[in-house]
């Protein structure tokens, strides 16, 4: 199968091959790189190549209805999104007065759920947050800044509760650590014993973070 992709050359010794969720190929290679050495490169990579684009087809398909809009995750189950009226979430779906209105809709309706659980995460930790908000990011679930601010993307509300807490556990650690070293992934393991099988799961739903 003959797949596209964009080539970034640029002072480096060695090629990388980046995939994103809708199967937009990025190779970067050394400034010197031939056509025939990145088609080298891409042919000893291509079994795990296909097996990504094959996955990330695949995933689309199952997720039709959520790309369209027309249904929507609420803690991991699939249901109806109802368009028009007021902005929150029912037992017969989320409720959106406009295309625009997810991120009301979910922190009216799940908003306060989830800062309970949050709360009672940091309990169970002992590590407590300076303050918690939601926003839309694009490209990450949560942030925790200098001064101890938690932000979760308001799109973890869509997510099962096990990764949601594997979230909120992770930004908790980042108010002891503020980087990603060993000794920060040690606290989070103390935490979350399979965090390293949560963050391949949390991978599954990647797309959602760049929708809405």
């Amino acid at each position: 199968m003959e797949l596209s992709y964009t080539v970034i050359k640029s002072a480096r010794k060695g090629y990388s091959v980046r995939i994103t969720t809708d199967n937009k190929i990025t190779v970067r290679a050394p400034l010197n790189a031939t056509d025939r050495q990145i088609k080298k490169f891409l042919a000893e990579k291509s079994g795990w190549i296909n097996k990504v684009v094959a996955f990330n087809a695949n995933n689309k398909l199952d997720n039709a209805d959520v790309r369209d809009m027309k249904s929507a995750y609420v803690n991991g189950k699939l249901v109806p999104v109802i368009c028009g009226g007021k902005n929150y979430i029912g037992e017969d779906g989320v409720h959106i007065a406009n295309i625009k209105s997810f991120k009301t809709a979910y922190v009216n309706g799940a908003g306060g759920e989830f800062i309970a659980r949050f709360k009672q995460t940091e309990r169970e930790c002992n590590l407590h947050a300076k303050s918690v908000n939601f926003r839309s990011y694009k490209g990450r679930w949560g942030c925790c800044d200098g001064e101890n601010n938690i932000v979760f993307n308001y799109k973890l509300m869509m997510l099962p509760p096990g990764l949601q807490r594997y979230v909120m556990v992770h930004e908790l650690c980042h108010t002891v650590y503020h980087n990603h070293s060993s000794a920060f992934w040690a606290l989070v393991k103390r935490f979350v014993p399979d965090y390293n099988v949560l963050r391949k799961q949390l991978k599954d739903y990647n797309f959602l973070a760049k929708m809405y």
